[in-house]
Protein backbone atom coordinates (compact mmCIF):
# COMPACT_ATOMS: atom_id res chain seq x y z
CA UNK A 1 0.00 0.00 0.00
CA UNK A 2 1.31 3.25 -1.15
CA UNK A 3 2.25 5.50 2.06
CA UNK A 4 0.88 8.75 2.23
CA UNK A 5 3.38 11.82 2.67
CA UNK A 6 2.86 11.92 6.43
CA UNK A 7 3.53 8.64 6.88
CA UNK A 8 6.78 9.11 4.62
CA UNK A 9 7.70 11.95 6.81
CA UNK A 10 7.24 9.51 10.12
CA UNK A 11 9.11 6.94 8.56
CA UNK A 12 12.16 9.57 8.23
CA UNK A 13 11.98 10.59 11.57
CA UNK A 14 10.68 14.07 10.51
CA UNK A 15 7.99 16.34 12.16
CA UNK A 16 4.87 16.70 9.76
CA UNK A 17 4.06 20.48 10.80
CA UNK A 18 7.58 21.73 11.00
CA UNK A 19 8.25 20.36 7.57
CA UNK A 20 5.26 21.53 5.85
CA UNK A 21 5.72 25.38 7.57
CA UNK A 22 9.49 25.23 6.05
CA UNK A 23 7.84 24.96 2.37
CA UNK A 24 5.38 27.55 3.38
CA UNK A 25 7.80 29.95 4.39
CA UNK A 26 10.05 29.32 1.61
CA UNK A 27 6.92 30.21 -0.93
CA UNK A 28 5.88 33.02 1.07
CA UNK A 29 9.34 34.42 1.62
CA UNK A 30 10.26 34.64 -2.51
CA UNK A 31 6.48 35.39 -3.35
CA UNK A 32 6.99 38.58 -0.67
CA UNK A 33 10.31 39.47 -2.33
CA UNK A 34 9.46 39.33 -5.48
CA UNK A 35 6.27 40.88 -5.27
CA UNK A 36 8.12 43.94 -3.04
CA UNK A 37 11.18 43.97 -6.24
CA UNK A 38 7.93 45.02 -9.12
CA UNK A 39 6.10 47.68 -6.74
CA UNK A 40 8.59 49.46 -4.99
CA UNK A 41 12.02 48.71 -7.12
CA UNK A 42 10.10 48.81 -10.57
CA UNK A 43 12.17 45.58 -11.18
CA UNK A 44 9.57 43.38 -13.14
CA UNK A 45 11.94 40.78 -14.25
CA UNK A 46 13.55 40.39 -11.48
CA UNK A 47 10.49 40.37 -9.07
CA UNK A 48 8.96 37.31 -11.49
CA UNK A 49 12.29 35.78 -11.32
CA UNK A 50 12.55 35.78 -7.52
CA UNK A 51 9.25 34.83 -7.20
CA UNK A 52 9.83 31.43 -9.51
CA UNK A 53 12.72 30.75 -7.40
CA UNK A 54 10.49 30.70 -4.33
CA UNK A 55 8.49 27.88 -6.43
CA UNK A 56 11.56 25.89 -7.40
CA UNK A 57 13.23 25.85 -3.51
CA UNK A 58 9.68 24.41 -3.14
CA UNK A 59 9.93 21.46 -5.58
CA UNK A 60 13.55 20.78 -4.60
CA UNK A 61 12.91 20.63 -1.13
CA UNK A 62 9.70 18.33 -1.64
CA UNK A 63 11.64 16.32 -3.67
CA UNK A 64 15.14 15.40 -1.05
CA UNK A 65 12.20 12.96 0.59
CA UNK A 66 12.61 10.76 -1.88
CA UNK A 67 15.94 10.90 -1.68
CA UNK A 68 16.57 10.64 1.80
CA UNK A 69 13.96 7.64 1.29
CA UNK A 70 16.20 5.74 -0.90
CA UNK A 71 19.17 6.59 1.07
CA UNK A 72 17.78 4.96 4.44
CA UNK A 73 16.98 1.95 2.55
CA UNK A 74 20.38 1.59 1.54
CA UNK A 75 21.72 1.75 5.33
CA UNK A 76 19.18 -0.42 6.13
CA UNK A 77 20.21 -3.16 3.65
CA UNK A 78 23.93 -2.13 3.92
CA UNK A 79 23.09 -2.68 8.07
CA UNK A 80 21.70 -5.86 7.44
CA UNK A 81 24.39 -7.04 4.84
CA UNK A 82 26.83 -6.43 7.87
CA UNK A 83 24.66 -8.53 10.57
CA UNK A 84 24.54 -10.91 8.00
CA UNK A 85 28.14 -11.09 7.88
CA UNK A 86 27.61 -11.87 11.84
CA UNK A 87 25.00 -14.37 10.89
CA UNK A 88 27.47 -16.80 9.35
CA UNK A 89 29.62 -16.38 12.17
CA UNK A 90 27.17 -17.71 14.47
CA UNK A 91 25.56 -20.24 12.34
CA UNK A 92 29.18 -21.89 12.23
CA UNK A 93 29.70 -22.02 16.00
CA UNK A 94 26.87 -24.32 15.69
CA UNK A 95 23.57 -22.08 16.90
CA UNK A 96 20.67 -23.22 14.87
CA UNK A 97 19.21 -20.25 12.41
CA UNK A 98 16.56 -18.44 15.21
CA UNK A 99 19.31 -18.38 17.57
CA UNK A 100 21.72 -16.47 15.57
CA UNK A 101 18.88 -13.90 14.45
CA UNK A 102 18.39 -13.34 17.98
CA UNK A 103 22.44 -12.77 18.73
CA UNK A 104 22.31 -10.30 15.88
CA UNK A 105 19.60 -8.30 17.93
CA UNK A 106 22.19 -6.52 20.59
CA UNK A 107 23.99 -5.48 17.24
CA UNK A 108 21.33 -4.19 15.64
CA UNK A 109 20.00 -0.12 15.30
CA UNK A 110 16.55 0.61 16.01
CA UNK A 111 14.75 0.08 13.05
CA UNK A 112 16.63 -3.62 12.62
CA UNK A 113 15.46 -4.87 15.96
CA UNK A 114 12.07 -3.99 15.24
CA UNK A 115 12.50 -5.67 12.38
CA UNK A 116 14.27 -9.06 13.60
CA UNK A 117 12.03 -9.15 16.74
CA UNK A 118 8.72 -9.14 14.80
CA UNK A 119 10.14 -11.58 12.43
CA UNK A 120 11.71 -14.22 15.17
CA UNK A 121 7.66 -13.47 17.05
CA UNK A 122 6.40 -14.66 14.15
CA UNK A 123 8.47 -17.75 13.19
CA UNK A 124 7.50 -18.74 17.26
CA UNK A 125 3.70 -18.97 15.58
CA UNK A 126 4.59 -19.67 12.07
CA UNK A 127 7.04 -22.27 10.83
CA UNK A 128 6.67 -21.87 7.45
CA UNK A 129 8.35 -19.43 4.95
CA UNK A 130 5.88 -16.39 5.89
CA UNK A 131 7.61 -14.82 8.70
CA UNK A 132 11.18 -14.37 6.26
CA UNK A 133 9.46 -13.17 3.21
CA UNK A 134 7.59 -10.43 5.78
CA UNK A 135 10.77 -9.55 6.85
CA UNK A 136 12.40 -9.73 3.55
CA UNK A 137 9.41 -6.95 2.60
CA UNK A 138 10.54 -4.30 4.71
CA UNK A 139 13.23 -3.89 2.91
CA UNK A 140 12.04 -3.72 -0.46
CA UNK A 141 14.95 -5.95 -2.28
CA UNK A 142 15.23 -8.45 -4.28
CA UNK A 143 18.34 -9.31 -3.29
CA UNK A 144 16.88 -9.76 0.66
CA UNK A 145 14.35 -11.73 -0.57
CA UNK A 146 16.51 -13.98 -2.48
CA UNK A 147 19.14 -14.03 0.81
CA UNK A 148 15.99 -14.84 3.31
CA UNK A 149 14.93 -17.41 1.28
CA UNK A 150 17.94 -19.16 1.28
CA UNK A 151 18.28 -19.00 4.71
CA UNK A 152 14.65 -20.85 5.20
CA UNK A 153 15.60 -23.41 3.34
CA UNK A 154 18.56 -24.39 5.35
CA UNK A 155 16.30 -24.40 8.05
CA UNK A 156 13.82 -26.74 6.02
CA UNK A 157 15.98 -28.95 5.27
CA UNK A 158 17.26 -29.08 8.57
CA UNK A 159 19.91 -26.97 9.18
CA UNK A 160 22.15 -29.03 7.31
CA UNK A 161 25.75 -27.79 6.30
CA UNK A 162 25.26 -28.38 3.22
CA UNK A 163 22.16 -26.18 2.41
CA UNK A 164 24.83 -23.36 4.81
CA UNK A 165 27.25 -23.82 2.45
CA UNK A 166 25.15 -22.63 -0.66
CA UNK A 167 24.40 -19.59 1.69
CA UNK A 168 27.65 -18.71 1.94
CA UNK A 169 28.69 -19.18 -1.54
CA UNK A 170 25.28 -16.92 -2.17
CA UNK A 171 26.07 -14.16 0.32
CA UNK A 172 29.77 -14.04 -0.03
CA UNK A 173 29.05 -12.68 -4.24
CA UNK A 174 26.26 -10.17 -2.65
CA UNK A 175 28.62 -8.50 -0.17
CA UNK A 176 31.32 -8.09 -2.72
CA UNK A 177 28.83 -6.72 -4.75
CA UNK A 178 27.61 -4.72 -2.20
CA UNK A 179 30.67 -3.38 -1.43
CA UNK A 180 31.69 -2.56 -5.39
CA UNK A 181 28.22 -0.46 -5.29
CA UNK A 182 29.80 1.19 -2.00
CA UNK A 183 33.09 2.36 -3.86
CA UNK A 184 30.99 3.25 -6.88
CA UNK A 185 28.69 5.95 -4.96
CA UNK A 186 31.37 7.39 -2.75
CA UNK A 187 32.96 8.12 -6.09
CA UNK A 188 29.71 9.47 -7.56
CA UNK A 189 29.28 12.00 -4.27
CA UNK A 190 33.06 13.16 -5.33
CA UNK A 191 32.04 14.06 -8.91
CA UNK A 192 28.75 15.67 -7.41
CA UNK A 193 31.22 18.02 -4.88
CA UNK A 194 33.40 19.18 -8.11
CA UNK A 195 30.30 20.19 -10.52
CA UNK A 196 28.96 22.80 -7.70
CA UNK A 197 31.00 25.58 -8.70
CA UNK A 198 29.58 24.56 -12.17
CA UNK A 199 26.36 24.98 -10.90
CA UNK A 200 27.12 27.98 -9.06
CA UNK A 201 28.00 29.96 -12.11
CA UNK A 202 25.43 28.90 -14.33
CA UNK A 203 23.31 30.52 -11.55
CA UNK A 204 25.42 33.85 -11.28
CA UNK A 205 25.04 33.74 -15.41
CA UNK A 206 21.23 33.63 -15.36
CA UNK A 207 20.95 35.99 -13.03
CA UNK A 208 23.29 38.91 -14.35
CA UNK A 209 21.65 37.97 -17.57
CA UNK A 210 18.24 38.82 -16.77
CA UNK A 211 19.82 41.88 -14.82
CA UNK A 212 21.17 42.78 -18.15
CA UNK A 213 17.36 42.24 -19.56
CA UNK A 214 15.64 44.44 -17.31
CA UNK A 215 17.98 47.45 -17.95
CA UNK A 216 17.64 47.01 -21.46
CA UNK A 217 13.65 46.86 -20.65
CA UNK A 218 13.58 50.33 -18.92
CA UNK A 219 16.22 51.73 -21.04
CA UNK A 220 13.67 51.21 -24.44
CA UNK A 221 10.30 52.49 -22.02
CA UNK A 222 12.82 55.64 -21.42
CA UNK A 223 13.11 55.73 -25.10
Amino acid sequence: MKKNFKDRLNLLGLNYTKEIMVMVTIFIVFAIGGVSLILFLKETYIGMFVAILGVVFDFFYYSRYSSLERKLEKEHIDELILLLSYFEIFTSNGNNVYQSFKMLIPYSSTFMEDALTTMLNQIDQDKSVGPYINFALKFNSHIVETLMLSIYQSVDNGDSPSQFNEFDVLFTNIRNKFQEDLIDRKKKSLETLNSFPLFGAGLLTITLSISVISVIGEYINVV
